[in-house]
């Protein structure tokens, strides 16, 4: 039996010249037949307290009182003497991303307002601003061209627009950014991976299932289920599994973690003849649904691979940007999130964003790429949770296809801050270990040197529980690839006893603490050393003291280094509802030690063969009939149409079908 990975694979969308948009000129503008595409919607009616992210509205007098804003809906109705801005995080246009890696064209501004009104166009570039245009609107539909006439990308940055009225109000019942070309046709398979989270993603399918316009760009939405069985008759669910049956597909498996979970749903993309693009999305998001639309016009319009990957927003704190893509840096394998903190709800701090900056990866909270990529460099790995975002983001990357953050594509996510100290840690360390192996190439050295300090970092804050599930990371990274050969549900339930051996404690938030004074900060290097030695002989020597009761510590004292003689400590984390307790054990530090040092050897001594063996795996891990093995599925038999296709774009023989893409 045949084993062809990519049954539908003369529907997967490529990139050749030959596939460009028909009509385009060197890939950059069409010419000949062209329709309009809307990029981006202007957004109207979004929620109140997400206001300051799609429009403001002030007087147009600067001494005059703001007038009352208007109730948010389909359509907006701006009082007299009032001036409406749309230059905010979801409604301004970013034309970087589009100029450098679409087709685009002529750009229009197209709206639709009643009554006389004054719109004032402006680019906004990383050098200043510049007025472009400002026109008298006496109502009705209108579409005003934006000029570009730059003569150097720099020119380019953020457009957006505001509608001042004088004699009386004026009504907005909506608008678009739109474009004049023929855009390729683009299927998005939306894949979610799920966990116990029904009322989470029944939240987010039904933002996507309400928005017509949204639900018709969508080939489909696959929900693979790793959790309670029967998501489909959840109460939550199964009403909008029965509006909309053809668009929707549940599935039901094991858990193979995050990383399972949405390898399953990027098969069930692969099989699926509508699909051309997948859009990897976290089950517990809440998602702007304009982000689908402005990614279907950005890949219909795209010139290259390029995946594209949407902005974190911080769940907690909604008007900051919590990671926009992020770096690596290769001496310390140190993450750099992108416009991290940025406060997006002040038009200001938008400039920020002008610039497209380069990025290793985007996580999968909202990432978009073509299914030709899968084809081409192969699936993700089954790493179970964490890291498979890295190491897919770091594998396109060094393949000349780097994602990029396109602002305003967004979804809301719970930030990382809260997830402090569990067991994910595991996942983090040994995934993170392998992706060095396949592409950073750091030395050995380097390797053992940045474990040893994220285990003293933990040891000596006494974050035990942390240091041996780092510990039990390097260990099997040193077992080699054929630790993903494997279900993963025994490994993950024993990184559960290891939890057994250092239970968590905590104190509730109303109890009275006693505050630690934590020590400055060590001034040079020398007082830096002094200080280590220090820390290490109080933790190996000084007894425990089990009865010590705990002081509370702000985060932002949290460290090593001005920690001190303290035996307990409650961390002041402003998330956490009870604030968790770390208690030092000298009988744990000593344990601990005595089992990374000959292990930090090992790592040294056969990390380099350990890093060549998952090399060697490396392509067998990512192939289609791996991943259809490893989760159980039966192959893919390609028919006899599909095979030929497959033989005209490859140049192969028929029977290479099987295994061209292993």
């Amino acid at each position: 039996m045949s084993t062809h990975p990519f049954p539908n694979s003369q529907r997967i969308a490529s990139f050749r010249e030959a596939d460009r948009p028909a009509g385009a000129v060197n890939g950059r503008g069409p010419a000949g037949s062209a329709r309009e595409v809307t990029l981006q919607r202007v957004l109207l009616d979004r929620p109140v307290p997400l206001r300051p992210l799609y429009w403001t509205l002030a007087a147009l007098s600067p001494l005059a009182p703001c007038p009352p804003a208007p109730e948010p809906g389909p359509v907006l109705r701006i009082p007299a003497g009032a001036v409406l801005g749309f230059d905010t995080y979801f409604n301004a246009f970013f034309e970087g991303n589009w100029r450098a890696r679409t087709a685009l064209g002529t750009l229009f501004l197209r709206l639709d307002v009643s009554g006389a009104c004054t719109l004032r166009v402006t680019r906004r570039t990383a050098m200043g601003e510049t007025l472009l245009l400002e026109r008298r609107l006496e109502g009705g539909p209108v579409r005003v061209p934006i000029p570009d006439g730059a003569i150097n990308f720099r020119q380019h940055g953020l457009i957006a627009f505001s509608i001042g009225t004088h004699e009386g109000p004026v009504e907005v019942r909506g608008g678009a950014w739109v474009t004049e070309a023929t855009p390729r046709p683009v299927g998005l398979a939306a894949v979610f991976c799920t966990f116990n989270r029904e009322k989470d993603i029944a939240a987010v399918l039904a933002a996507l299932t309400s928005d017509e316009a949204v639900l018709s760009r969508l080939a489909r939405i696959h929900v693979v289920n790793q959790g309670r069985p029967g998501l489909a008759e959840h109460p939550a669910i199964a009403p909008i599994m029965a509006r909309h049956a053809a668009k929707l597909r549940i599935i039901e498996q094991a858990n193979f973690g995050g990383a399972g979970g949405f390898g399953r749903g990027i098969l069930a993309a692969i099989d699926d003849p509508a699909a051309t693009h997948a859009v990897l999305l976290d089950d517990d998001i809440r998602i702007e649904p304009d982000s689908m639309l402005r990614m279907a016009a950005f890949f219909g319009l795209a010139t290259d691979e390029t995946p594209l990957g949407g902005h974190m927003l911080d769940m907690v704190q909604p008007m900051r940007v919590y990671e926009a893509g992020a770096v690596i840096r290769d001496a310390n394998w140190s993450f750099h999130p992108q416009h991290h903190g940025l406060d997006v709800s002040d038009p200001g701090n938008l400039t920020a964003l002008v610039d497209p900056r380069a990025i290793h990866f985007n996580g999968w909270w909202c990432l978009g790429f073509p299914l030709s990529l899968v084809e081409r460099l192969g699936m993700p790995l089954p790493v179970f949770i964490r890291g498979d975002d890295v190491e897919f983001g770091l594998r396109l990357y060094g393949a000349g296809v780097p994602a990029v953050a396109m602002p305003g594509v967004g979804v809301w996510h719970e930030p990382f801050y809260l997830k402090l100290g569990s067991w994910q840690l595991y996942y983090e360390t040994r995934n993170m270990l392998v992706a060095a192996a396949l592409h950073l190439g750091t030395a050995p050295r380097g390797i053992a040197v940045r474990m040893a300090r994220a285990l003293l970092l933990h040891l000596l804050t006494f974050r035990y529980y942390s240091a041996a599930l780092i510990l039990r990371a390097i260990a099997d990274f040193l077992r080699g690839p054929e630790i993903l050969d494997s279900a993963p549900a025994a490994l993950h339930a024993s990184l559960n006893a290891i939890r057994e051996r250092y239970p968590a404690e905590s104190v509730p938030r109303g109890v009275v603490l006693p505050d630690h004074e934590p020590l400055s900060p060590p001034p040079h290097r020398l007082a830096w050393l002094t200080r280590l030695v220090r820390a290490l002989a109080e933790s190996t020597l000084r007894p425990t003291n089990p009865g010590a009761p705990p002081r509370r510590l702000e985060m932002a004292a949290f460290g090593w280094t001005r920690l001190g003689r303290m035996d307990c400590l409650a961390l002041e984390t402003w998330w956490d509802k009870d604030l968790p307790v770390l208690r030092r054990s000298r009988e744990s530090f000593r344990a601990l030690i005595g089992e990374a040092i000959p292990l930090l050897r090992r790592l040294l001594r056969e990390g380099p063969a350990v890093g060549a063996r998952w090399r060697e795996a490396f392509p067998r891990h990512r192939s289609v009939p791996f991943w259809r093995d490893y989760l159980g599925m039966p192959p893919a038999e390609p028919t006899a149409e599909e095979r030929a296709a497959f033989a005209a774009r490859t140049g192969l023989g028929a029977a290479s079908l099987g295994t061209a893409a292993e």
